[in-house]
C-alpha cells in the first residue's frame, strides 16, 4: 500500500498541495489500530456520506471549492491503493509477466481507454523523466 508520504506527494504533483489531512484521516480511522490491514473498510470506498462529509470540512476550513478538490483527491487515494494491492496480486498470479505500466485516458464523452504494458525500471525512468518521480519526493521530504 502506497505510504502516507507517497499518497501527499502524488497529490502535490497533481494539485500543488499535498492534502496531508486528508490522507491522514483516510488511513486512520479510530477503528484503524484494531483492523490493521483491514482499515481500508472504512473510508476506502465510496459513499455519499463520505463525499459530503469531505466535502463540507474542507469548505468550512480552506473555503469555497476545497471541499470538491478534497472529493477528487479522497477518490484518487482510494483509486491508487487499489491499483497497488491489483498489482501485487498480479505479480503474485503472472510473476516477471505481469504488467507494470498502466495509462489511463478518459475522453470528453466519458470513454475511458486503458493500455497495459510491461517495462523494465530502466524504461520507466526514461517514461517519466520528464516528471518528478513520487519515489523521488518522498525520499526528499
Amino acid at each position: 500500500m502506497p505510504s502516507f508520504k507517497a499518497h501527499c506527494a502524488i497529490s502535490k504533483k497533481r494539485t500543488g498541495f499535498d492534502f496531508a489531512k486528508l490522507h491522514r484521516w483516510i488511513d486512520n480511522p479510530p477503528e484503524a489500530k484494531f483492523l490493521g490491514a483491514d482499515h481500508r473498510i472504512i473510508r476506502h470506498s465510496f459513499t455519499t456520506e463520505d463525499m459530503e462529509n469531505i466535502r463540507n470540512y474542507w469548505d468550512s476550513r480552506k473555503g469555497p471549492g476545497w471541499g470538491d478538490k478534497a472529493v477528487i483527491e479522497w477518490l484518487f487515494h482510494i483509486a491508487i491503493d487499489n491499483i497497488d494491492t491489483a498489482f501485487k496480486l498480479s505479480k503474485r498470479c503472472y510473476g516477471e509477466n505481469t504488467y507494470n505500466l498502466i495509462k489511463i485516458g478518459i475522453s470528453k464523452s466519458g470513454f475511458i481507454n486503458v493500455d497495459f504494458a510491461r517495462a523494465s525500471d530502466f524504461q520507466l525512468r526514461k517514461n517519466f523523466k520528464k516528471s518528478i518521480p513520487i519515489s523521488k519526493i518522498v525520499r526528499s521530504s
